[in-house]
């Protein structure tokens, strides 16, 4: 059967060699090629393959000058496609084995008040909250750099490849788990409603089971009750707190309100127990915050303002 059997082969051949381009940007434009077709897929890894296969020939190749017969493959092109094979090894072979190696970036990213849902290759879900920014790499899938924002990880386990989400300057192992972890302005924050996550940072550890959660900061790791219940509840609209600080509460209310909400610093580590429903009209949601905060929101350019 030929390697290039229809349009698609020639669409998937096409990504091959931008791909294969160092300056190549247009991840989001080829996430969504991948995604939109299962054969899209199929068919494009099928032609790395080869093209793989091609590249680690012509590493093993003998020097110019010597003549040396090469294994025939097991499949026959077709004159015209074999052709556009050839050029596209050949384009992009030199640089194919350094590329193969290094980091294939890819960015999820929600505006502010988005929330959105997208499944990782080995089947495990991502939950974006709004103003969230998710660095993945496409060479290793289960290693995260949350840059930005919030996100809950629904993971499927597997002991052989352990699933690291990297925020701020803590590391986060799961062992089987679902977790919501926000990145802060002085650090992240981490709530399990489910399995065993593992928090390095610094020279301290932390393991952390269902119902439990940490605070880490340049201050250290502070740990926390959740209620397992709540911990994906933002998804519904529902911000739930235990003792939060109001500097953290404005954050998560920014996010989820698509606008910019500062704490006055004399009332910025007061503390929170309660819920926040975040889809209350906007005409009526100042007027609520100040009630169930027991702070003033006042107005304040472009967003407001949580003061005494």
């Amino acid at each position: 059967m030929s390697a290039f059997r229809t349009e698609m082969d020639r669409e998937a051949l096409g990504w091959l060699v931008r791909v294969n381009d160092p300056g190549f940007e247009a991840w989001d434009d080829w996430d969504v090629w991948m995604a939109a077709d299962s054969a899209h897929a199929e068919t494009y890894w099928r032609l790395a393959e080869a093209e793989g296969d091609v590249v680690e020939a012509l590493k093993a190749a003998p020097a110019p000058g010597v003549r040396r017969i090469m294994p025939r493959r097991v499949f026959a092109l077709p004159r015209r496609s074999a052709i556009a094979a050839a050029v596209a090894v050949l384009a992009v072979g030199g640089a194919w084995f350094g590329w193969s190696q290094r980091a294939q970036p890819w960015i999820i990213e929600t505006a502010p008040g988005e929330t959105r849902t997208v499944t990782l290759d080995d089947g495990s879900q991502v939950s974006l909250a709004g103003g969230t920014r998710l660095l993945l790499d496409r060479k290793h899938p289960r290693d995260v750099d949350l840059e930005a924002g919030r996100a809950l990880f629904e993971v499927q386990h597997d002991g052989t490849r352990p699933f690291v989400v990297q925020v701020a300057d803590a590391t986060l192992t799961d062992l089987g788990t679902t977790f919501d972890v926000t990145r802060l302005h002085d650090g992240a924050r981490v709530s399990v409603s489910e399995g065993i996550v593992r928090i390095d940072m610094q020279d301290r550890t932390e393991t952390l089971n269902a119902g439990d959660g940490a605070l880490a900061t340049s201050a250290g790791i502070e740990r926390r009750e959740v209620s397992t219940e709540d911990v994906a509840a933002w998804r519904e609209g529902r911000l739930s707190y235990t003792g939060e600080t109001l500097a953290v509460v404005a954050q998560d209310l920014s996010r989820a309100l698509n606008r910019p909400i500062a704490v006055s610093p004399s009332v910025a580590n007061r503390r929170f127990s309660g819920s926040l429903t975040t889809t209350t009209e906007a005409a009526n949601q100042r007027a609520r915050l100040a009630r169930l905060l027991g702070v003033s929101v006042v107005e304040d350019g472009e967003g407001w303002r949580l003061e005494p």
